[in-house]
């Protein structure tokens, strides 16, 4: 069809920037038709001729403006995916228990510091993550606090707890955590005296006398008086109800005898001291609570008259 129709005209650009035309040639094969347009017909197919212009420009358009496309036509978006990792004093990455640790780590141990400076006991709570993946298990939460107990030398053994607890990792592709909280328990006089008994307080799980010097004034005055009476000394270690009770019972016992050793080295003959354990069977604390389990955790002094 366009081979056998066609359109020609000749324009005039005037002065005055109209468009102008000249002539219109109307081509039907075999014939040709030439034609001069009225006023009123030139306007008319200058407005034709510039809609026209415009709507294949807009088609120009719509068929390359998706050069930098991707399949089907759609616009290749890049997505670019900044991983924001997370800071904070102290962190861990998952199935690690080497701490990283931040610029405001420094602040912080100095903040613990002037906490443990009272006496109180420092305690360490290692998390671990049962929902990471591997899963993790109770030794890297202990694992944890153990790492992180070494950050504090300047603390004494008997004034640090370590415990661990599970938690939810919340990261993202193996992200470093917050895998440990610390808090302090109120201390636990060292020797408590009344009128015919006195009580010796010892750390969880431990059998050996608590070193300050509280104790050892005390057993000091102790010893000196029964040497010097013949008076006798009665101990009996308790413990509060964690673990079995065998094991407890002789943990009450490491306890009496602990005590025992210090007196002998003081002088004091075997044959004054008697050192027995009830274990956890006579609580004067609840053990429901720490601070109730601290109390049973003792070594009851009595001197014989």
């Amino acid at each position: 069809m366009t081979n056998n129709f066609a359109i020609y005209y000749n324009t005039l650009f005037l002065s005055d920037n109209f468009l102008i035309l000249k002539k219109i040639t109307l081509t039907f094969r075999p014939f040709t038709y030439t034609f001069k347009p009225t006023i009123r017909m030139r306007n008319f197919l200058i407005v034709v001729i510039l809609l026209l212009f415009l709507i294949l420009g807009w088609l120009f358009y719509k068929d390359h403006k998706t050069c930098c496309s991707g399949e089907n036509g759609t616009s290749a978006a890049v997505s670019v995916q900044v991983e924001q990792q997370r800071t904070g004093p102290l962190l861990f990455k998952p199935n690690d228990s080497t701490p990283i640790l931040g610029e405001s780590w420094p602040a912080m141990r100095d903040s613990l510091l002037r906490l443990a400076a009272n006496g109180d006991t420092l305690e360490i709570t290692g998390w671990y993550f049962p929902n990471s993946s591997p899963p993790e298990t109770e030794d890297i939460g202990r694992a944890r606090a153990n790492a992180i107990r070494a950050l504090f030398p300047e603390i004494p053994n008997d004034r640090v707890k370590i415990s661990i607890k599970a938690a939810q990792y919340d990261g993202t592709n193996g992200e470093a955590v917050e895998a440990a909280s610390f808090s302090f328990r109120a201390k636990t006089s060292g020797v408590i005296e009344t009128d015919d008994m006195a009580t010796i307080y010892f750390p969880y799980n431990s059998d050996a006398k608590l070193n300050n010097a509280e104790v050892e004034t005390y057993l000091d005055k102790v010893a000196q008086r029964v040497k010097a009476s013949g008076e006798k000394i009665q101990l009996t270690g308790h413990t509060d109800d964690v673990g079995p009770d065998d094991t407890n019972m002789r943990l009450g016992q490491r306890r009496a005898d602990i005590i025992k050793q210090y007196l002998l080295s003081k002088g004091v003959p075997a044959s004054q001291i008697m050192a027995d354990s009830k274990g956890e069977s006579a609580p004067i604390g609840d053990n429901t609570s720490e601070e109730g389990r601290a109390k049973n955790r003792r070594t009851e002094l009595r001197i014989i008259h």
